[in-house]
């Protein structure tokens, strides 16, 4: 599968980041709770498909929390 010089990214790749650009855009506009920002289930799924999206950008997520 060919890379693209200028991204640095597969086809594949691109459809990858085109399909969790989607659900990353859905799952912020839900406001099932009238409060302004989507419930906690959709917040999640966005940070999950947010660390693919990264992924694909060769960033490294760790799961550390500094106190």
């Amino acid at each position: 599968m060919a890379t693209n010089t200028y991204t640095g990214l597969t086809d594949s790749d691109m459809v990858q980041l085109a399909e969790l650009g989607k659900l990353i855009q859905l799952g912020l506009s839900c406001d099932a709770n009238g409060e302004g920002v989507p419930c906690r289930t959709d917040r999640l799924d966005v940070v999950g498909n947010m660390i693919k999206y990264l992924q694909l950008h060769d960033y490294t997520i760790t799961d550390e929390v500094s106190v």
